[in-house]
């Protein structure tokens, strides 16, 4: 049961905006977005996590904000509610997040107004580079792989680290997959590709 939502209004909110937006989240949350430098980032993260707010009470009925405990991975779990997966992100065109009863990640980013070669390269198998290639809309099909990959390392639990063990799961995951299922929304006319990635049954 995969349930997801995106904002991609990031309209700048007015600082009482802002406070009210802080007094409906966890302690935990508040001081983690008042630690971020920039208003955009605290928004970005508020933002997603009252989408996650959202869900837990559309879905789960919970009311009450979450409080998250990190895993040996890393990777965070809702206090009490450790059967619920979750996940969020976030970029200057939107904000993502999911619920679901098995173990997903997502991922949303900005449509880049090129792409870097050198990333392409390492985490890229020779079919997607081809695609790539022979697209007549690089950036996006970019975005749209970039975002897929992110999404299974966000759901492995291992974050996007750039390390070399990393590679070959990057690589692994793409379109025709057997071990994982991708829903892809584009929205070039908001500037931003979202990937949800779950494990196949």
């Amino acid at each position: 049961m995969l349930r997801y939502r995106i904002n991609d209004d990031m309209t700048p909110w007015s600082e009482e905006r802002m406070e009210e937006i802080l007094s409906l989240v966890s302690l935990q949350r508040r001081e983690k977005a008042l630690k971020l430098r920039h208003k955009s980032g605290r928004q970005q993260s508020l933002m997603a996590y009252r989408l996650l707010q959202e869900l837990l009470e559309e879905v789960y009925g919970i009311t009450e904000p979450p409080v998250f405990r990190l895993l040996e991975n890393g990777k965070p779990v809702i206090f009490g509610h450790e059967d619920i997966h979750f996940n969020m992100s976030h970029c200057r065109n939107g904000v993502a997040c999911a619920v679901s009863d098995r173990p997903i990640g997502i991922d949303i980013e900005s449509i880049p107004q090129e792409i870097k070669k050198g990333l392409a390269e390492y985490v890229f198998n020779d079919y997607e580079l081809q695609m790539l290639k022979a697209s007549p809309s690089p950036t996006l099909v970019f975005t749209r792989l970039w975002t897929m990959k992110e999404a299974v390392v966000k759901l492995s639990g291992r974050g996007l680290t750039g390390k070399e063990q990393l590679r070959p799961l990057l690589q692994e995951c793409h379109i025709g997959s057997d071990t994982w299922h991708f829903h892809t929304i584009e929205k070039q006319e908001k500037g931003y590709v979202c990937t949800i990635a779950e494990g196949k049954e």
